[in-house]
């Protein structure tokens, strides 16, 4: 068995794992060349969907934060998924590089997603983990505005999911218009048609 001193400097090199810090410093930084100077077994380990969440939340200044919200809809998540684009990994990288606005390292921050469960309208979202996500989305918000934000979606994620149970072969986007389109007297009267009121 080799030692660690006896192995060649390009394989610590193809070995070595990538740091999400030091990526997103890349971006930051619109460092087009970064891509490049991974490694193979790197390059596999850029996840642009998770890029993309990293990159559009930045903790500072609510103008610079904006910004980074607004860039990654534009330059990322408009094409970056699209099946021919996704044949690109280098493209995929400029297209990130595009978010940033050039003003070097930001502070990344992680927003969790809601439950799986409760986005897909198999399952009814509680009070209390809406108002988690919206206080890590929106920290500077009074507690009143979280509060009122919060209950208006429960209040709708129940109804898209009553929908989704009535029609459980429906689609999500289906689900949401549907929802627009008819009243709680509506899915009232439907049930009392079915016999369930």
């Amino acid at each position: 068995m080799a030692s660690k001193k006896n192995v060649p400097k390009e394989e610590k090199i193809e070995k070595q794992d990538i740091d999400l810090f030091e990526v997103l410093a890349a971006l930051d930084k619109k460092d087009y060349s970064y891509y490049d100077a991974l490694s193979d077994e790197q390059k596999k380990k850029i996840v642009p969907f998770m890029l993309t969440h990293w990159a559009s939340a930045i903790k500072g200044s609510e103008n610079i934060s904006k910004y980074y919200v607004m860039s990654t809809n534009t330059y990322a998540n408009t094409y970056l998924f699209s099946e021919f684009v996704q044949r690109h990994p280098k493209l995929q990288w400029m297209m990130l590089c595009c978010i940033s606005p050039g003003l070097g390292k930001q502070f990344h921050q992680w927003i969790p997603h809601i439950r799986d469960k409760v986005s897909k309208y198999k399952e009814t979202a509680t009070q209390k983990e809406i108002k988690e996500f919206y206080s890590k989305i929106y920290p500077k918000a009074d507690t009143d505005s979280i509060n009122e934000i919060s209950k208006e979606f429960v209040k709708e994620q129940k109804r898209k999911v009553q929908l989704g149970q009535l029609y459980p072969y429906m689609k999500i986007s289906d689900i949401e218009t549907l929802n627009q389109l008819i009243t709680d007297t509506d899915i009232e009267q439907y049930e009392r048609d079915r016999g369930n009121l």
